[in-house]
């Protein structure tokens, strides 16, 4: 998986998006970095091959249950890389 397609599952657990849930691509491009938003729509046909996303109408997406998981998991890991810190702040 490639720094684009983290990123985008990365927002998209941000988001909260599940199974039910599903998102238009202008909310994905407007929470994306800029770097990323210039190939979002190679990378959702790619994740979309992969089987992690799934498309719901016309630019609308949500994700599958694999999908999900790997989601949660790399947004989880960005807010302890970000947060993890504050923790050790908050007990002193």
């Amino acid at each position: 998986m490639n720094d684009d397609e983290q990123k985008v599952l990365e927002v998209l657990g941000k988001l909260h998006i599940s199974k039910n849930k599903n998102v238009h691509e202008a909310t994905i491009r407007k929470k994306l970095p800029q770097k990323y938003q210039g190939n979002l729509p190679k990378t959702i046909k790619s994740l979309h091959s992969k089987g992690l996303l799934r498309y719901y109408r016309n630019e609308n997406y949500s994700l599958t249950k694999e999908g999900v998981i790997m989601a949660k998991t790399l947004a989880e890991g960005v807010i302890k890389k970000q947060y993890g810190d504050l923790v050790i702040l908050l007990v002193v």
